[in-house]
C-alpha cells in the first residue's frame, strides 16, 4: 500500500496493533507472545500459563455446555487482541493516524482513494495466494459513485497498479482514462414502450472509444453473438 501514491503524493499504510480494549495483563501477555518462546524465562512462562488458565476457567463457567475445542478457539482467537490501524503518510516522512475526523478533512478524491486502497490491497493479497493464471476479477456495483472524473481516473490507475481486472456497473461510468489500457463498455438503454433493453458495445483501446454497431468488436472479444428476445403473451 505504501508504494501506491495518490496524485497529491499521499500514501496510506496499515498496521496490526494491540486493541485499546485490552487490560494491562492482556497487553503484557500479547507482548510475551511476540517474543521467541525459547527465550522466555520461567516467570514469563508462568505468567502465560496463569493468564490462559484463568481465561479458560472464566469462559467455561459462562458456557459450561460449550465443547472444549470451541472454548479453546474462543480463548486463543488472537483477532480479538488486535485491530487494523491506518496511517496517512505525507511527502517528507510526516505521518499521522488516519482517523475518521482526519479522513473527513481530505479532498473528495483523496477520501475515495484512501477507502479503496485497502480494499484493492486486500484483493491483491487474496489473488496472490492463487495460481498464477487465476482470474483477478473484482466486481464493483455503483462503482466510484460521487467521485469526480479525476478521482475515478486515479482509482482506475490504482487498480491497474494492483493488476486487478474490474467488472463495474454504474450510471455514467466510463473507463476512458489514460491509465486504462483497455476496457469494454456496455451502454444500456431501457425502452418503456417496447419493454426491452438495448445495448451498445464501446471499446476503449487506451486512446479512443470505438462503438461496435456491426458485431465485429464483440466477435473479436469472444462474444457468442446471441440475443434474448422478449416473448409476447
Amino acid at each position: 500500500m505504501r508504494a501506491r501514491r495518490m496524485s497529491s503524493g499521499l500514501t496510506v499504510g496499515v498496521g496490526w496493533r494491540l486493541s485499546d480494549d485490552l487490560d494491562p495483563e492482556q497487553r503484557e501477555v500479547c507482548k510475551l507472545l511476540e517474543r521467541d518462546p525459547a527465550r522466555l524465562g520461567p516467570g514469563q512462562l508462568t505468567t502465560l500459563r496463569r493468564h490462559f488458565a484463568a481465561r479458560i476457567k472464566s469462559v467455561r463457567a459462562q458456557a459450561p455446555e460449550k465443547p472444549y475445542r470451541e472454548l479453546l478457539a474462543e480463548v486463543l482467537d488472537y483477532r480479538q487482541w488486535r485491530v487494523f490501524a491506518f496511517t496517512l503518510h505525507r511527502p517528507g516522512g510526516v505521518s499521522e493516524p488516519l482517523t475518521r475526523a482526519r479522513h473527513s478533512q481530505l479532498s473528495g478524491g483523496e477520501q475515495s482513494v484512501s477507502l479503496h486502497l485497502p480494499l484493492f490491497a486486500a484483493a491483491n493479497a487474496l489473488f496472490g495466494s492463487a495460481r498464477p493464471g487465476a482470474p483477478r476479477l473484482l466486481g464493483l456495483d455503483e462503482a466510484f459513485a460521487s467521485v469526480d472524473d479525476n478521482g475515478r481516473g486515479e482509482l482506475m490507475s490504482l487498480a491497474k497498479q494492483f493488476d486487478l481486472d474490474l467488472f463495474m456497473t454504474g450510471y455514467d461510468l466510463w473507463a476512458t482514462h489514460p491509465a486504462v489500457t483497455g476496457c469494454a463498455h456496455y451502454d444500456l438503454s431501457h425502452s418503456t414502450v417496447e419493454h426491452a433493453v438495448s445495448t451498445v458495445l464501446l471499446v476503449w483501446d487506451g486512446t479512443v472509444n470505438v462503438a461496435d454497431f456491426d458485431g465485429t468488436l464483440a466477435a473479436a472479444l469472444g462474444s457468442p453473438s446471441t440475443r434474448t428476445v422478449a416473448s409476447h403473451a
